[in-house]
């Protein structure tokens, strides 16, 4: 088991060690990849368990908001002309001392002479004055003013305020995070061997990284702001400002501060830091995967595991004497192999010297061109060599992209033909589901609408027996109730109030089957209660059943009268009790 963190950081990786490393793995490829056992071994470790395989790079893209670099940039345009104006204090220090002590002479020394004589002691001899003592004035220049000590106030949270950006994102951009992770059982027909390696390497300010990253263009800026105000700093009028008290928040608007162009720039861009309260930048991660791992990949990376097979077997077995004097043995026979071919080489050069006509150094000389030809050629066909190489490399990356690729969109695919399935399968159940409820709900309500049809028919035909035993019965009491005038109209009122109320309640009957069959969606003809005999049936037949339902509705009205009556008569009750 071999488990590696790697942190890198504060040394710096050069690109020539990678170079070096390269060149040692072609190398060592080189002695081992025509080799019949160590190629077979490679093949058994790099087909092993090659789904648990696993390269995992992590980087961050780095996405810098240009507003803030930009309004920096214009405002320390303004920063800069503020500086060279050097504003400055200029006040006078003024005293009366001895003559000899005066090192200049100024218009107020000679206008404080006129106004006090009494420096004049002496008695003077000739057109010259010469005084006891002289007022000299000293006049001292203070760079330290309010609206130099803003600028570098200003320029210091300037620092502050790139630094901070500027450091996150090299930190962010410059960052490498790599893992490796192998886990593999390797059995052989006198061989077994577990390799489990898991290896996770971070670099900070990585250097290829720092040249290699698609915001490098943008943090050239921020570094080239951040030295420019580092060079504002480090001005003569910063460095003395910067010996007096620095300013704290908030200012004090001075008429230069508010007048001056170029101190109205700084104020802007100094009100514009303060109020920033963003990051200035975002950070996508970038993953990148290799699994599996492709055929070049694979067989590269078992041979850490044949090295690692082959230090353990060596040290365990302590055979590195052994196979130290084997290497010693081989190297001598090769370099007595060499000297023996350039002592044939230069037996061939004497016996040609012997039978050619040219000197040795003519000869010599023309060997000599020719080498440095042979040389000229190989130093062209060198960097052939160099961009076939990387064009190989090259391919071998595409290669591996496009299996990435085709594995992604094949995985892709298949996930798509899944969803798809279940999606199918889930709409198939849904619409069986909704079927199967729907012809439920058609055959139950079907069976209700013809019990309520049945009922209705079987209620009109007993209305209509009762109508013609009424009838029959009414012709016969009529017949009767010729004799008896009176009688028989009390009679017949009465027949013909039993006569209404059964017209009354068949015409409510067709009512609710006409309602009945409009519900059901049956067509009941195009000019059916359209014409006027059909109209003023229906219109009788509405005005029937309003008539049954206002009077059913009266009668439920007196039920509920009387169910509260009887809940306040026994409330009541309660109460006395």
């Amino acid at each position: 088991m071999i488990d590696i963190v790697a942190v890198s950081g504060g040394m710096e990786t050069v690109l020539n060690d990678l170079d070096v490393y390269y060149r040692a793995l072609r190398n060592y490829r080189i002695l081992t990849l025509e080799n019949r056992e160590c190629s077979g071994f490679r093949k058994a470790i790099a087909q092993a368990d090659p789904e648990k395989d696993r390269v995992v790079i992590t980087r961050n893209i780095c996405f810098v908001d240009e507003d803030w670099i930009e309004e920096i940039e214009k405002g320390l345009i303004f920063v800069e002309k503020a500086i060279k104006e050097e504003r400055q204090f200029i006040y006078s220090n003024g005293e009366v001392i001895e003559i000899e002590k005066v090192k200049h002479i100024s218009k107020d020394s000679v206008q404080h002479l006129a106004k006090h004589s009494n420096l004049i002691t002496r008695e003077q001899k000739g057109d010259d004055i010469i005084p006891d003592k002289l007022y000299s004035v000293e006049r001292l220049n203070d760079y330290a003013v309010y609206e130099n000590r803003f600028l570098y106030m200003l320029l210091c949270y300037l620092k502050d305020f790139i630094t901070l950006r500027y450091n996150k994102i090299l930190d962010l951009t410059n960052k490498y995070d790599g893992v490796l992770k192998i886990d593999k059982e390797i059995t052989l027909p006198r061989q077994r061997l577990l390799l489990s390696v898991d290896l996770h390497e971070e670099r900070k300010d990585d250097r290829y990284l720092r040249e290699h990253n698609s915001a490098k263009a943008v943090i050239d800026r921020i570094d080239l702001i951040l030295k420019t105000v580092l060079a504002f700093l480090a001005t003569p009028l910063m460095e003395i400002t910067g010996k007096a008290p620095m300013l704290k928040p908030p200012i004090t608007k001075t008429n230069v501060l508010k007048m001056d162009n170029n101190f109205k720039g700084a104020v802007a861009l100094y009100d514009y830091i303060i109020a920033y309260d963003k990051a200035g930048y975002t950070v996508e991660q970038k993953v990148t995967e290799l699994a599996p791992f492709d055929d070049v990949l694979a067989d590269e990376v078992s041979e850490v595991g044949a090295l690692l097979s082959f230090l353990t077997y060596s040290y365990g077995l302590e055979l590195n004497g052994l196979l130290k004097q084997r290497f010693d043995t081989d190297e001598a026979k090769r370099k007595a192999l060499e000297i023996e071919k350039k002592q044939e080489k230069l037996a061939l050069l004497k016996k040609r010297l012997a039978s050619s006509e040219e000197s040795v150094e003519e000869y010599i000389l023309a060997l000599e061109q020719q080498n440095k030809q042979i040389l000229n050629d190989n130093r062209q066909i060198l960097p052939l060599k160099e961009q076939v190489s990387q064009l190989k490399d090259t391919v071998q990356g595409l290669e591996r992209d496009l299996e990435q690729s085709r594995c992604e969109t094949e995985e892709a695919r298949r996930m798509l033909a899944e969803a798809e399935e279940r999606h199918r399968a889930e709409l198939e159940a849904l619409k069986a589901e909704y079927e199967d409820r729907m012809h439920d709900m058609l055959v139950k309500h079907e069976e209700e609408m013809k019990a309520l049809e049945r009922s209705c028919n079987e209620r009109i035909e007993q209305i209509k027996s009762e109508m013609r035993a009424l009838s029959d019965q009414l012709k016969e009491e009529l017949r009767i109730a010729k004799n008896d005038l009176v009688e028989s109209e009390a009679r017949y009122s009465e027949l013909l109030g039993k006569f209404d109320a059964l017209m009354e309640e068949k015409t409510v009957c067709e009512a609710r089957i006409v309602a009945l069959r409009a519900e059901r969606g049956e067509d009941m003809g195009q000019d059916t209660y359209t014409d006027k005999e059909g109209f003023d049936t229906l219109e009788r037949e509405y005005a029937a059943f309003t008539r049954f339902y206002q009077s059913k509705w009266g009668d439920t009205k007196k039920k509920i009268r009387k169910k509260l009556l009887n809940f306040e008569t026994l409330k009541g009750n309660d109460g006395q009790k």
